[in-house]
């Protein structure tokens, strides 16, 4: 009589230990380079460009106006890191932290930008210099590179014709002033 396979199988496994490490009561496992941890969000860094918002899939990252920055709530992050791979000036990045099982979807280790902390940042940005960019006319070609470019669809004008930038709309990110090929663009502050 043939023993079935997956008798075999079960009765090999038997002897054998958990292929599963017992965290909490071991140690954990190192995590692997590359690993995709909670995310880590440098507000300083943060230009406001808002290309994290864009290709976020699950809804995670928030625009905040009045401050021109974003709020994360990673109860619902899926850690594809996408927001990480196109934020311009690297204000995100994805820790080794995985410890965030919590009873609470609204615990202050799930959430960036708590309310309060948004009402001070809206104080002190009162005073503070904006940096902006504007068009210089004599070098501007019509290109439309800076106008594609723009996340916050700032910059309007036809093919051919001197571009304008919106300073309501601007938020300062300068990915228009990089991709004029032209030095058309300047940086000053408001």
């Amino acid at each position: 009589m043939k023993i079935p396979p997956t008798l075999s199988t079960v009765l090999s496994n038997l002897f054998k230990k958990p292929a599963t490490n017992m965290f909490p009561k071991t140690e954990p496992v190192p995590t692997p380079e590359g690993f995709r941890g909670k995310l880590v969000y440098d507000v300083d860094k943060c230009i406001g460009c808002k290309l994290c918002v864009t290709v976020c899939p699950a809804g995670v990252i928030e625009f905040v106006p009045e401050i021109k920055k974003v709020t994360f709530w990673l109860g619902r992050c899926v850690f594809c890191a996408q927001c990480v791979d196109v934020c311009p000036v690297n204000a995100l990045e994805m820790s080794k932290e995985f410890l965030l099982a919590t009873y609470d979807k609204y615990d202050d280790n799930l959430r960036w930008l708590k309310n309060e902390e948004i009402e001070e940042m809206i104080e002190a940005q009162k005073s503070k210099k904006v940096k902006k960019y504007r068009i210089i006319p004599d070098k501007c070609k019509g290109c439309t590179l800076c106008a594609r470019n723009c996340p916050q669809n700032a910059i309007t004008g036809a093919p051919g014709k001197v571009h304008k930038i919106d300073p309501n709309k601007c938020v300062g990110c300068g990915i228009c002033a990089s991709v004029c090929r032209f030095g058309a663009i300047e940086e000053y502050e408001e």
